[in-house]
């Protein structure tokens, strides 16, 4: 079992936490990932939650009711519509009765002791990020080189000194991230952009970590989506953000919002 080394454990994880797990086809890991952590919960008598937020047509749902009968402390959202990651994590937001709460990928590509480890840094911080590319983890090159190119833009367009903006993984102070969260409008995983650029609004305390990453491959990675996808989510967000919004065609807005917000 995942227990802590100290018998008495430190003062932050006494705290409550909320952790939201958005799932789209993941029934050949959900299963994996759910028992690291409900290990560590259960075997240190935490008083934290897990939500997860499912969609598609696999047997994800059945998997987490199925824990779900087992562990009190798990939850589950279910949309039979695809809303993509922002949805998902937007639908658990209402949940949230903790003082912290940690996003995680439902793939179990980062252990949950390289999360458990960190927590300690929430009592300077207001939120962590889990960063991927800090060691020599293995991801293939070409995620590697879009990424890399990405991140230069972003922190180029929008000042936000992170270098792994796209991390499935983060921590916050709960108030802080709702806060930010309702105002992120993209649906897709330039959600993950939008929110840290909030949270810097705000003032929040950012801590980027240094994470043990094992990439793991999920469906068809197609770069050409991708790299069209997150550009126009970029641009669209730096012109939402300058004083020339106002002159914005409402076609266009609408086109972004019909065609690119969800890639």
């Amino acid at each position: 079992m995942q227990r802590l080394i100290s018998e008495t454990l430190p003062g932050i994880f006494s705290s409550t936490f909320t952790i939201i797990i958005p799932a789209y086809n993941e029934e050949d890991v959900i299963g994996k990932t759910l028992d690291e952590i409900c290990d560590f919960i259960s075997s240190n008598h935490l008083k934290w939650s897990v939500i997860v937020s499912v969609e598609g047509r696999d047997g994800t749902s059945q998997i987490v009711s199925h824990y779900q009968s087992i562990f009190p402390f798990i939850s589950e959202i279910k949309s039979n519509v695809r809303n993509g990651k922002g949805g998902a994590i937007k639908r658990a937001l209402d949940r949230i009765e903790s003082d912290y709460t940690i996003l995680m990928d439902a793939d179990g590509s980062m252990p949950f002791r390289a999360i458990t480890y960190n927590l300690l840094l929430l009592g300077e911080y207001d939120a962590l990020i889990f960063s991927r590319y800090f060691r020599d983890n293995s991801i293939p090159f070409v995620r590697k080189l879009l990424s890399r190119v990405f991140n230069i833009l972003v922190q180029a367009s929008l000042g936000l000194r992170i270098r792994d903006t796209q991390s499935g993984y983060k921590a916050f102070r709960s108030d802080l991230f709702i806060s930010a969260m309702r105002k992120v409008g993209s649906t897709n995983t330039f959600l993950d952009v939008a929110l840290l650029f909030y949270l810097k609004k705000e003032g929040a305390r950012v801590k980027e970590v240094k994470s043990i990453y094992e990439h793991r491959e999920r469906g068809k990675f197609n770069p050409i989506s991708g790299i069209i996808g997150m550009g126009a989510s970029l641009v669209a967000f730096r012109i939402r953000h300058s004083r020339f919004y106002k002159y914005v065609p409402d076609g266009l807005i609408d086109l972004y919002y019909r065609k690119f917000r969800w890639i």
